[in-house]
């Protein structure tokens, strides 16, 4: 299994938590997340979406997908 996806997934779940919070604030006043909630929301789902970004470059590495492109010196 990849590892990247399950943080995916949860930063897709925080970040929708946190949308629902704010459209549900600005169309019916009804916010259910207090400010330091909806920040911590954020963060975390920011959170993970680096860390799936992070887990998906090193298994790029680990599979040697990833090509480095050096210029040769010419005289």
């Amino acid at each position: 299994m990849q590892a990247h996806k399950p943080a995916f997934g949860m930063a897709v779940l925080f970040m929708a938590l946190f949308t629902a919070d704010v459209a549900a604030g600005a169309f019916f006043r009804a916010a259910f997340l207090t400010d330091v909630r909806q920040a911590l929301v954020l963060a975390v789902s920011c959170s993970f979406f680096v860390a799936g970004l992070l887990l998906l470059e090193g298994q790029k590495k680990r599979d040697g997908s990833t090509t480095l492109h050096r210029e040769e010196e010419t005289r």
